[in-house]
């Protein structure tokens, strides 16, 4: 006898809403059962047995269940559906795009377009240097006084972070646009 599979096989996205749904279901503290019951209160019937499932990624999870179960778990879809940093993409959803454009597309944040991609990154990198001002003003008005325990090194490593962000958003641009107008600092 012949085994037949109905439909596409689950995929990544399935994968990426298993290891959410567990990750999310420990940082509340609650098991199978009691989700089982806040899922049957919010009207939707999904038994311990078929969330240990889901969780294993043995059954699949359909638009509904994912509601009720965000609800359930006080997230939302949204974080049910986005891949951990270092994971594939979701199914469908090309490799070509670096994980936090995807998770941004998850979150209804940015198309996955090259016009809404640059629109993105643009304003990412109006916010670094904005970033990079402020604490470039502040060590400014701080000088070289050292009276103890102060922000200045915080204010510096956070200058870092912002000053190493808008060169990786530099690139990503470049990327999308080798035309473009170049950002500046």
């Amino acid at each position: 006898m012949e085994n037949r599979q109905r439909g596409n096989p689950p995929g990544r996205t399935n994968e990426h809403v298993a290891s959410n749904l567990r990750r999310a279901r420990h940082s509340i503290g609650v098991d199978l059962r009691e989700l089982s019951a806040r899922i049957t209160q919010v009207g939707r019937k999904i038994s311990p047995s078929a969330l240990s499932k889901i969780e294993t990624g043995d059954r699949r999870v359909d638009v509904d269940d994912l509601t009720a179960l965000a609800y359930a778990l006080e997230t939302t879809p949204a974080s049910l559906l986005t891949p951990t940093e270092g994971a594939q993409p979701p199914t469908g959803v090309p490799d070509r795009f670096v994980p936090e454009e995807v998770q941004s597309w998850v979150q209804g944040k940015v198309k996955l377009t090259t016009d809404d991609l640059l629109r993105y990154w643009t304003q990412e990198a109006h916010d670094c240097q904005s970033y990079i001002k402020r604490f470039s003003d502040l060590l400014a008005l701080m000088g070289n006084e050292d009276k103890g325990i102060s922000h200045r090194d915080v204010y510096e490593e956070r200058l870092a972070t912002h000053r190493e962000r808008l060169a990786l958003i530099r690139g990503r641009l470049f990327e999308l646009d080798p035309m473009g107008v170049p950002i500046e600092d």
